[in-house]
């Protein structure tokens, strides 16, 4: 009896429900609770997937410097508790015998320049010193990391107030000669020296260079096997005192004239890049591939409109300050602009320029491309 009387009120709630809800049959129930159970596996993926980065990045974060050293930044990250720290042979090079480290948290500490890789590899390390229990980073074991793989960056790109910035992306590529990692991680100037990590935290490369936009790119990471060799020999002083980067000869600068006249000019493969830019100027951070530097003298007030074009390559202009003062020359990025306007690839620069003194102008592009443009700029007084 009792039996019958679930039974009843059982048909009479589905009745209710098919009432209020529109379904008409059990196939509709059972369509939307599997619906149900795919929106949840999918919510649970996401989940899941957001807990690896959030991880990662919590256990890297503490371990992870920005490298300062008067003249620009780059990045780094701890190695020992004692305080030996890798980061990019052209972050230091030229730099003081000791720099500055500043941490996650804001804690800034002195570190030794110590040395640099011998035959060319863009490595090198610096020491904290009376150091004991510093947070640090595990390398990863070499070969582990494959084509498709996931991985993050943490650095400080730009600018040194976004230190902290952590990205994520996957491998795209593995060098089978060199072992160099290309990846689509964004690493932008200012990345040099920080690690690309796997999804356990751990260093697979030392990101070192890259080519691409504000959101994407071709990035490169030294494999991790270097890393450890090098990490070897400095331990036991094998180191060369001086960078072993092959080097490149100083950027050269063409006047550009502010009366609208054009000037037709070329980016191709042996062209200056941001990193041989940076050798010289390394306060100066490009997202692009090749570039060609210009230079022009202005009033304060003055407003220059500085324009790209090209049917060739996506143009790309950044517009710097040039300031002087008592530690040499620096540099103070005033505008940057990759596209005109939705559907224009071409590119336009207005601005009111802050300062009398010399603007350094910088005509590139994106991805490795190449090919022919037309430049123009104009002043209004």
């Amino acid at each position: 009896m009792m039996n019958k009387r679930l039974s009843r009120l059982s048909i009479l709630t589905l009745c209710t429900v098919f009432a209020l809800t529109g379904i008409s049959t059990v196939e509709q129930i059972l369509s939307l609770n599997g619906r149900e159970a795919g929106y949840s596996n999918r919510a649970i993926a996401q989940t899941a997937s957001e807990q690896i980065a959030r991880s990662v990045y919590q256990k890297a974060s503490p371990a992870v410097v920005t490298v300062k050293d008067g003249r620009g930044h780059g990045s780094g990250f701890v190695v020992s508790q004692d305080g030996l720290i890798i980061t990019n042979a052209h972050v230091v090079e030229g730099s003081p015998s000791v720099v500055t480290v500043v941490f996650a948290d804001g804690k800034q500490l002195p570190a030794d320049v110590i040395g640099f890789a011998k035959g060319g590899l863009d490595l090198a390390v610096l020491k904290i010193h009376n150091q004991k229990n510093l947070p640090t980073l595990a390398l990863a074991t070499p070969g582990s990391a494959e084509v498709g793989d996931r991985v993050f960056g943490l650095g400080t790109p730009l600018e040194s107030k976004l230190n902290d910035t952590f990205t994520q992306g996957d491998i795209n590529r593995i060098d089978r000669k060199d072992g160099r990692i290309q990846h689509d991680t964004v690493i932008q100037g200012g990345n040099s020296g920080g690690p690309l990590l796997n999804t356990k935290g751990q260093v697979i490369g030392v990101n070192t260079s890259g080519y691409g936009t504000l959101n994407s790119g071709t990035n490169f990471a030294i494999p991790v096997s270097d890393v450890r060799s090098f990490l070897a020999a400095a331990r036991k002083g094998d180191l060369s005192s001086v960078s072993t980067l092959e080097k490149s000869q100083p950027p050269t600068t063409q006047a550009i004239s502010l009366n609208g006249q054009v000037i037709n000019g070329s980016l191709a493969q042996g062209d200056f890049t941001p990193s041989s830019i940076q050798q010289y100027f390394p306060d100066i951070n490009l997202a692009s591939s090749f570039v060609d530097s210009y230079q022009f003298q202005a009033k304060e007030g003055q407003k220059v409109v500085i324009e790209m074009t090209s049917k060739q390559i996506n143009p790309s202009l950044t517009l710097y300050q040039v300031i002087e003062t008592n530690e040499g020359q620096q540099h103070k990025k005033i505008a940057e602009n990759d596209d005109r306007g939705a559907g224009d690839f071409n590119s336009r620069i207005t601005a009111i320029l802050p300062t009398d003194g010399v603007y350094y102008l910088f005509a590139s592009s994106p991805y490795q491309e190449t090919g022919d443009y037309s430049l123009r700029a104009v002043a209004n007084p």
